[in-house]
């Protein structure tokens, strides 16, 4: 769902910038001074051939303009949430589109969203090390990672996680054998 409040903030950005007046910025895309006002304060959304039109003008993408400048990369992951479609969100991450630290992100999300990032890791789809996951998965989570471990879906070295276990987990992992920890 689009934000128009946030995208008329953004077009406002980009014509201060541009050091132009709204009547400025109406002239240049043929349409009036309230229209331009409408933008942004959020009371409605220029036509596509305006927007096109508008990316022209501010050298922008209209992925750019619609996602407020997002440029796939410096925006906090909770601003995002709270904006766009979770689901959305989630699958840019997954993409790589997002770069947020896996620690700072994780625990703004639901329990199914964890399951779908944690299926993503599992299946390696999204490559984050256990050793930075695994301090914030919940006991369920951590079951289902073990799990893709030992039936050797993620292939790691148990000794780099070992610290990270308990004694039940590492049991699980190897087999009950006595894990000797080098220091």
């Amino acid at each position: 769902m689009l934000n128009l409040v946030e995208i008329g903030k953004y077009i406002a950005n980009l014509r201060t910038k541009a050091n132009m007046s709204q009547q400025e910025l109406a002239d240049a895309l043929y349409v009036t001074h309230q229209a331009v006002s409408k933008w942004e304060t959020g009371r409605s959304l220029p036509s596509i051939d305006v927007l096109v039109n508008l990316t022209k003008l501010f050298n922008i993408t209209i992925d750019e303009l619609i996602n407020c400048g997002y440029n796939d990369k410096n925006y906090d992951f909770g601003y995002l949430l709270r904006t766009y479609p979770r689901e959305y969100v989630i699958n840019q991450y997954v993409q790589g589109k997002i770069n947020v630290k896996f620690e700072d992100m994780f625990y703004l999300l639901s329990s199914t969203e964890r399951e779908v990032i944690l299926s993503h890791i599992i299946n390696q789809h999204l490559k984050i090390p256990i050793k930075t996951i695994l301090p914030y998965l919940n006991p369920t989570e951590r079951h289902r990672l073990i799990q893709a471990i030992k039936s050797g879906m993620i292939n790691i070295d148990i000794g780099e996680i070992a610290h990270m276990l308990t004694r039940n987990e590492l049991n699980q992992l190897t087999g009950g054998k006595r894990w000797i920890l080098k220091k």
